[in-house]
């Protein structure tokens, strides 16, 4: 087993059958374990929660390499794309960035944190610290005018917000991370997916481990 030195074995939780998602395909009768850590993070708690799991031969969402894929944002974004979410127009630079508003999210092994940049003083003002004076690429989001960004909290496919019901279904079919928050651009006409970032178990409201608790069944 992939057990982390000194780490105690994560508590196992399965979702009820009418909680997986059909597209996930997973054959009746077969359990679905839940890694609810909420930062799934390379080499952080929640990674090798799953893979313990993954060793172990169980289905566990999400598999290291959804997890892994979902804090990148460019492929999260072309991922999302091929299941049919909306994402914002971007482009890949590492100097000359597009005219704001644009969201911006680095490209290096250091950091993936987004800012928003609203004016041609901010981005002059953080362009050598997003992409470490040119050495690294920026995924820059263009931000349309009179939109909101929102940061969306994501529970087993559930929100607390009642506009998000349809859309959290959409993320947990397509990402498979039980825990997450989604950094989302509301559009007059679209929800655009920007980024999905950690929702750690202990940040739960009691509301929201509510939902945990209607869900699935812990086994120990």
């Amino acid at each position: 087993m992939a057990l982390r030195p000194g780490r105690a074995p994560a508590r196992s939780f399965t979702l009820h059958p009418e909680h997986v998602p059909v597209a996930w395909g997973v054959a009746p009768g077969r359990p679905v374990f839940v890694n609810l850590d909420g930062d799934y993070g390379y080499l952080e708690d929640g990674y090798y929660a799953s893979l313990d799991r993954e060793a172990a031969g169980d289905t566990v969402v999400p598999t290291t390499a959804e997890a892994l894929d979902a804090y990148v944002v460019p492929i999260a974004l072309v991922k999302a794309e091929r299941a049919g979410l909306p994402v914002p127009s971007y482009e890949i630079v590492t100097d000359r960035f597009p005219p704001p508003p644009v969201m911006a999210y680095p490209i290096n092994p250091f950091s993936s944190r987004g800012e928003r940049l609203d004016t041609p003083a901010d981005v002059e003002a953080r362009r050598k610290g997003l992409t470490y004076t040119g050495k690294y690429a920026v995924m820059c989001q263009r931000l349309p005018i009179g939109c909101r960004v929102d940061t969306l909290r994501v529970v087993l496919g559930r929100t607390l917000v009642p506009e998000y019901e349809a859309y959290a279904r959409s993320l947990f079919a397509c990402f498979r991370l039980p825990l997450t928050k989604a950094r989302v651009i509301v559009t007059s006409d679209a929800y655009e997916l920007s980024a999905l970032e950690p929702l750690p178990w202990r940040s739960l409201s009691p509301e929201e481990r509510a939902l945990v608790e209607e869900a699935g069944t812990w086994l120990d």
